[in-house]
């Protein structure tokens, strides 16, 4: 599920959901103890630390799949250009460039 909770969301029930939750620890940590708002803190922390380990370990192979490709390149004398199409499972990274762009801006260099 993507969630990009910059307001630009689709979905506006998640949207809505995660700004209540905002206000309400607001609220919250404006009248709790110092020490419970630090222990929550903490704990909301070591959970971000998860999640970005677990995210870290699936990208991981897309990362080391494209330092290879990109190592191949500069051994066979080229200058490399990250093409998503060469990553095995990678899919929707449109944003980069497809192999037929590359291989034109080759040709002109």
């Amino acid at each position: 599920m993507d969630l990009y909770f910059s307001g630009t969301t689709g979905n506006k029930k998640y949207l809505l959901i995660y700004r209540s939750a905002v206000v309400g620890m607001v609220l919250f940590e404006s009248a709790a103890k110092i020490s419970i708002v630090w222990d929550l803190a903490d704990l909301l922390m070591g959970m971000t630390v998860i999640i970005n380990l677990v995210a870290i370990l699936e990208l991981g192979k897309f990362a080391f799949a494209a330092l290879e490709d990109y190592l191949e390149q500069k051994k066979s004398g080229k200058d490399p250009v990250f093409i998503a199409s060469r990553i095995p499972g990678l899919k929707h990274a449109d944003c980069w460039q497809k192999e037929e762009e590359a291989r034109r801006k080759d040709k002109l260099a």
